[in-house]
């Protein structure tokens, strides 16, 4: 080849592999509980509208525990703890996963009887509460525990429930049975902590598996009085707290400038406040375990009376309820139009709705209860359940799209030009045109595709 045409050809792939990084969507990610410090449960990206089983794992190399808390996925990893079922024993800890095949990379037994909290990520450091009332960090490539702390003294059932927060490079996480609010470095220096108390002995002042919220260098979390606190962060001063009749019993989420809650016994109600502390609405509504998400001015909750429901954030309206089988305790999920939970129907069921209309798009039956809230990442829906198996959903590939982002785009015609010219290898499923090729035609195809012109 000249010169001259050798140094188009590699100023020209040069070129198709800038544009292919520009177009490519980054991988989405879910480091901790509802994605977000907001606790939205809002994700980005795609998500399964059908019920395709990807693979099923069950990580006790016994086969003991059931899986109750949910995921966090980073950089192709999977986190979860399971917990004792009866009798206990077993192999029960944190461990780590592969997110492709669901193959077992590490465990940690984080005190001998796992947990049921959702772990956070940040960097090379796992945070995760165990059944045995300690916070620990465990590093992410090897899973040795880098720190751990106890911070629950009546640890009871759950230990700390509570799914570990990460904001500003802090670690925020509760403990129920003194209603309190714990604030660590990454290192494990304890920054600070508020007690809010308790209701005696044997009654923790608030539900143990609820989790601290955080927006504009405020905390919101559930304490004793009861109430929802706000604190600020940089001062530790609390700035309002909004007395309820019932227990907190779910973790607060914040959309706009709203923040939405749950309480148990006596008096079941959903809340929503203005960040100010005010009274937006309220609506009777009997939700335990199962934590509201919102996204585009709509909040999305299960309740133990076997509904799931979206509701208008700005009053509280109902804009749809689907009766499902049993009680949800799962906490729901957003992500590309769908919302997913899942309810205990004699056996655990996950359930995919349209967000939009509430249309049921699918489901799978688990087998066992299930309490254990969904993840979503990459395209692929996560979720335990107290069979003792997390399962991943994922659908099939769709001819054409090369990138797997269940959609044919432009970035995909960049792929196979890529491909056409020798810059990566090329695979069968790009020759779109049947000639046992792959050419700038194929690549023209595709864009067929993306407009709509053709089928691919």
């Amino acid at each position: 080849m000249p010169l001259i045409a050798r140094s188009i050809a590699t100023t020209t792939v040069a070129l198709l592999i800038a544009i292919s990084v520009l177009l490519l969507p980054a991988a989405a990610e879910y480091p901790m509980f509802h994605n977000d410090p907001q606790r939205t449960g809002n994700v980005s990206g795609y998500a399964p509208v059908t019920g395709n089983l990807l693979w099923k794992t069950q990580p006790s190399s016994t086969g003991d525990g059931y899986i109750g808390g949910g995921a966090s996925i980073v950089d192709g990893r999977i986190y979860v703890s399971n917990w004792p079922s009866y009798p206990v024993g077993g192999d029960l800890g944190f461990f780590c996963l592969n997110e492709t095949d669901g193959t077992v990379l590490w465990s940690n037994p984080i005190g001998g009887f796992g947990g049921v909290s959702t772990p956070a990520v940040s960097g090379d450091r796992v945070f995760v509460g165990s059944y045995t009332g300690d916070l620990y960090c465990v590093n992410a490539s090897d899973g040795t525990t880098v720190w751990n702390r106890t911070i629950e003294l009546n640890p009871a059932w759950y230990g700390v429930g509570s799914c570990p927060l990460i904001y500003e490079d802090t670690v925020f996480v509760n403990t129920a049975s003194d209603g309190a609010l714990f604030v660590f470095d990454l290192d494990g220096n304890e920054l600070w902590n508020i007690t809010t108390g308790n209701y005696g002995q044997y009654l923790p002042a608030v539900a143990y598996c609820i989790s601290p919220a955080a927006h504009d260098g405020n905390v919101f979390f559930g304490g004793a009085g009861p109430a929802l606190y706000c604190v600020d962060i940089a001062t530790h001063a609390e700035i309002w707290n909004f007395s309820t009749s019932g227990t907190v019993s779910t973790t607060p989420a914040i959309d706009g400038e709203m923040v939405f809650f749950t309480t148990d016994e006596p008096d079941k109600r959903l809340y929503a406040l203005y960040l100010n502390g005010s009274e937006a609405w309220n609506l009777s509504m009997h939700c335990k375990l199962s934590s509201p998400a919102v996204a585009h001015g709509r909040v999305y909750i299960g309740d133990l009376n076997k509904y799931l429901y979206c509701l208008d954030a700005d009053d509280g309206s109902i804009i749809w309820s689907e009766s499902v089988g049993g009680e949800i305790k799962s906490s729901p999920v957003i992500t590309g139009g769908m919302v997913y939970t899942a309810a205990n129907c004699g056996a655990g069921t996950v359930y995919a709705f349209d967000a939009d209309t509430g249309d049921l798009i699918w489901t799978y039956d688990t087998g066992n209860f299930n309490m254990a809230q969904p993840a979503v990442s990459d395209g692929t829906l996560f979720i335990g359940s107290d069979s003792g198996y997390l399962y991943a959903f994922r659908d099939p590939p769709i001819n054409g799209d090369l990138n797997h982002d269940w959609a044919v785009t432009t970035a995909d015609a960049v792929i196979i030009l890529q491909m056409a010219v020798g810059a990566v290898p090329a695979i069968d499923e790009t020759d779109m045109d049947g000639d046992c090729r792959v050419t700038s035609v194929d690549a023209l195809m595709i864009l067929q595709v993306a407009a709509g012109s053709i089928n691919a």
